[in-house]
């Protein structure tokens, strides 16, 4: 039998009291940092010190006291959260996630943040959370406002980034079957009222509840007033805050959906309303007015309003119906008329007799006015004559090189004639999301280059040689950049690939000769890229690039893939497409594009 040593017991216990005496049980403290107060801002303040259109850095100290009121616990933002004080509501924007929760009352110390605008909506960005943020109290949650879509609409800049809740309405009859988004792409998705209003809830796919059904009765929804330009997409925090549980009121429309959306067979207005989704879709009705946004002065309305009776003073839409007498906005298609022949044949507001009419038009269904509507109207007939894109054959057509389809341009837009082509080889990348998805940029065999902008979202792909046919198209200067207006997607087609090399330039040589350039492949030896937000999407996407003849913008969307990769430290050659965004506070204002990393070299 074995016998236990307690001698070598007591020597093993000895020995590990000995060695745990030696343990050092004070652990460093992480330093803190301290962040001064300085003076103290609202929201409203710092929109005051950053107008419309601008960008504006703190460079001293000062700070914000605000609640949060939406997180990114949900997954529907990321990076992102909204905030609102006693003056107004914002949205901040973190170079990683911020670690603050609903609730949270917080101090924004402000020094090294950049106040902008993005598409309209006030933006306090490039903040840290360990050094621009101190939280001063948990729980102390905002109770919604109560407000109307109409109300909402009306006074955007008030509502912009608050938190609402919206009593009274539904999901639309032609959502109520969808999920709020599908994976990883966003969902747009629409409430309405009895009034024949609609707004949109925008969702992203990455939010924990995207592939849930949305709910199908009416009631009342809570959720953060977004804004993309004049459009309002409002945010949900979660689903339990969209009470649609009780019966739903019957849906207004004109009457029983009918057609398929041909030429032939084309849908009415009240399938139109109820199927607002599709492009180049042929839609038949009576025109029965205009939504005003002007006035008789040619000034721009406050409030967007419907008009059912001349004399109508807005050129850019009219209302169609099923009823040639209706006067009821529920039962109308708002249809947008882009500049060119169909505006110039089909508006009312110069072409009275127009009113009650019977119409068909081509276009994209989707939401225009926050309400079904028809956008991107490239086709119309009216009194047995109009425009029909589906007859034209491109191997018909005479081909314009793409310097000639420039020089019809004279300062103001221009119908291209009937019967023209152009051909050229893609150079914008669409995957890379740097460029909006229905655009295009296309260089052709003499090294000319122009924009297109088609009717809805296009598959063409970098390199590919497309033909388009531009016929009946408007050709427009869209903040200076110009561009090829209204194409439909079935207006261009892949005949092969080709390949374009860019042309090594100086910045000093651009900026000189920059119509030569537009819309064409450059490339930059030796540049300096920079950004107050050390990313290509910091500082609202504005970087700076810099050679030794001089500096102009490096451009990124926020969408783009690379948005939030670093920029490099040390000089790069740099390719990109030549582009401009010039307005009256801002001339001039050439950008360089780049289309992916690979033209980071």
């Amino acid at each position: 039998m074995k016998r236990f040593s307690f001698k070598l017991l007591a020597v093993t216990l000895l020995v590990a009291v000995a060695a745990y005496s030696c343990i050092d049980d004070k652990f460093d403290t992480p330093p803190i940092v301290e962040l001064p107060e300085g003076s103290v801002l609202t929201i409203q303040k710092l929109k005051e010190l950053c107008p419309p259109g601008n960008t504006y850095k703190i460079n001293g100290d000062s700070s914000l006291y605000a609640v949060v009121t939406m997180d990114e616990m949900s997954g529907n933002i990321y990076r992102n959260i909204f905030v609102q004080d006693n003056s107004g509501a914002a949205n901040l924007r973190f170079g990683s996630t911020s670690g603050l929760y609903e609730g949270d009352s917080i101090r924004l110390y402000l020094k090294g943040a950049v106040l902008s605008w993005y598409n309209n909506l006030f933006q306090i960005d490039s903040l840290h959370a360990d050094y621009n943020v101190v939280k001063q109290a948990t729980e102390r949650f905002v109770e919604p406002e109560v407000a109307t879509i109409s109300q909402i609409n009306l006074d955007k800049d008030y509502f912009q980034s608050r938190l609402v809740k919206i009593e009274d309405v539904q999901i639309r009859a032609s959502d109520t079957a969808s999920i709020w988004a599908p994976y990883q792409q966003y969902g747009e998705i629409y409430i309405e009222d009895t009034l024949g209003n609609n707004m949109m809830i925008r969702t992203s796919g990455y939010a924990k509840f995207a592939g849930e059904n949305v709910p199908n009765g009416y009631g009342s929804i809570i959720a953060i007033v977004g804004l993309y330009r004049e459009t309002v997409q409002l945010g949900i925090r979660r689903t339990s805050e969209v009470k649609l549980d009780s019966e739903r009121w019957i849906d207004g429309n004109a009457g029983d959906s009918q057609g398929t959306g041909t030429f032939e067979d084309p849908y009415n207005v009240a399938a139109a309303i109820t199927n607002n989704s599709g492009a180049d879709k042929w839609v038949a009705g009576y025109i029965v007015g205009v939504y005003e946004t002007m006035d008789e002065n040619g000034n721009n309305l406050s409030e967007f309003k419907p008009s059912f009776e001349a004399p109508f003073h807005t050129d850019a839409n009219i209302l169609i119906s099923d009823n040639p007498n209706e006067t009821s906005l529920s039962n109308c298609l708002p249809v947008q008329l882009l500049t060119g022949t169909i505006r110039n044949v089909v508006n009312l507001k110069n072409n009275e007799n127009n009113l009650g009419k019977e119409i068909k038009l081509r276009g994209n269904l989707e939401s225009y006015f926050s309400i079904s509507g028809l956008k991107g109207t490239n086709g119309y007939w009216l009194d047995g004559d109009g425009i029909n894109p589906d007859d034209d054959t491109p191997g018909e057509l005479e081909e314009m090189s793409i310097a000639e389809v420039r020089t019809l341009f004279q300062g103001s837009n221009v119908t291209i004639p009937a019967g023209k082509k152009v051909i050229g080889t893609v150079i914008s990348d669409k995957d890379a999301q740097n460029i909006h998805g229905n655009n295009i940029q296309i260089v052709d065999s003499e090294g000319t280059g122009i924009a297109l902008r088609f009717t809805a979202a296009h598959a063409f792909v970098l390199n590919d040689k497309i033909e388009v046919n531009i016929s009946n198209t408007s050709l427009e200067s869209y903040n200076g950049l110009l561009q090829v207006n209204n194409v439909a997607i079935s207006n261009a087609t892949k005949i092969g690939t080709g390949t374009v090399e860019p042309i090594t330039l100086t910045i000093n040589e651009i900026k000189l000769n920059f119509e030569q350039y537009e819309s064409r492949l450059v490339k930059i030896v030796d540049a300096t890229i920079t950004n107050t937000g050390g990313t290509y999407g910091g500082n609202s996407g504005n970087s700076t690039i810099s050679d030794a003849s001089g500096q102009m913008v490096l451009y990124t969307r926020s969408q783009a893939s690379f948005a939030s990769t670093s920029i490099p430290a040390s000089p790069k050659t740099v390719v990109g497409i030549m582009s401009e965004y010039s307005t009256s506070t801002n001339p001039n204002n050439y950008q360089i594009l780049i289309r992916n990393l690979n033209d980071i070299q």
